[in-house]
């Protein structure tokens, strides 16, 4: 019965869960707003918005891949004695890794899909002077 239990609860087992993690990842979407049922998705080609994140829209990403780490989500970048999962979260986003996706709603009852990867971040925005960890 001990053998069992070590072997639950062994390293090698969470760094092969850690990898299955990352392979069969879904992306959540991170609405800005309500989408209604008749909403219809912009092609890439047709998009109408900036490729830049904005503050809220950073705030609402922080905020919500934070959470995520403070309930033992797997962290998708090296750690370097870092434990505070909003400075994690920074991390993330520098490294362009966290697995959401921002959904911006338009007037015209359409909505617009875009990633992480895709959007340019303003890392040299003067923080709040409460907030030095950015």
């Amino acid at each position: 019965m001990n053998d069992d239990r070590e072997d639950r609860f062994s390293d090698e087992g969470s760094d092969r869960d850690d990898e299955e993690f990352e392979e069969n990842q879904e992306e959540v979407i991170v609405a800005d707003g309500p989408v209604s049922d008749g909403a219809r998705k912009r092609d890439i080609s047709e998009r109408v918005t900036t490729a830049y994140l904005t503050k809220y829209e950073r705030a609402r990403i922080l905020g919500t891949r934070a959470l995520q780490i403070s309930m033992n989500a797997p962290v998708l970048v090296n750690l370097e004695g870092e434990t505070d999962p909003l400075t994690i979260a920074q991390k993330e986003l520098r490294e362009r890794v966290i697995p959401l996706i921002i959904r911006r709603t338009l007037p015209d009852n359409t909505y617009e899909d875009w990633h992480i990867k895709e959007l340019d971040v303003d890392f040299d925005r003067p923080a709040d002077d409460r907030y030095t960890n950015l």
